[in-house]
């Protein structure tokens, strides 16, 4: 993981600093957000907390993914990566949207009621994903919130933030 396009620690930034992940998307994080590494079943995760006393913790994985010769290039493979992310036969999941960015990359969402370690939490999804050097590169950003807090004015002012800062990410 690295902070903007050099390395450079833009954490002092008012409004928040650069995170580049994997070599596959920069994103702008909000102010006073902590950053670190989980690994998860040999996985590199970035997490990323709000400051306190906000709840949440907002995940991140990548991929870049080959397209199979019969899945229609790379664009009918994100269609299919997005498509097969917002869950469509899981009940537990909605607000399901997939849409096409005016800079080609795609952006998939949905949101998930669960129960992690006997807890109920809301997980808001996104993936973004672009065509990069003929392969599907993609960013995976999960944001788990315990069910108590959804609806919440700060955590929907949290959720917009996040939102756009994802939907404005680049993919490299």
């Amino acid at each position: 993981m690295t902070d903007g396009t050099n390395g450079t620690d833009f954490g002092g930034a008012p409004d928040g600093r650069d995170i580049g992940w994997a070599d596959t998307v920069r994103f702008r994080l909000p102010p006073g957000w902590a950053v670190d590494v989980e690994e998860v079943e040999g996985q590199a995760v970035g997490t990323f907390r709000p400051p306190p006393p906000a709840a949440g913790v907002l995940r991140l994985v990548t991929d870049r993914v080959v397209p199979r010769p019969d899945a229609g290039g790379v664009a009918g493979t994100l269609r299919e990566m997005a498509l097969r992310f917002v869950r469509p036969q899981d009940p537990r999941a909605g607000d399901r949207t997939v849409e096409q960015r005016e800079d080609g990359a795609v952006i998939a969402q949905a949101m998930m009621r669960t129960e992690e370690d006997g807890r109920a939490e809301t997980h808001y999804l996104w993936l973004v994903g672009a065509e990069r050097d003929a392969v599907a590169a993609v960013a995976m950003f999960s944001f788990a919130l315990p069910d108590l807090m959804d609806g919440d004015e700060s955590c929907a002012d949290m959720l917009g933030r996040i939102d756009d800062a994802i939907r404005s990410a680049e993919i490299l």
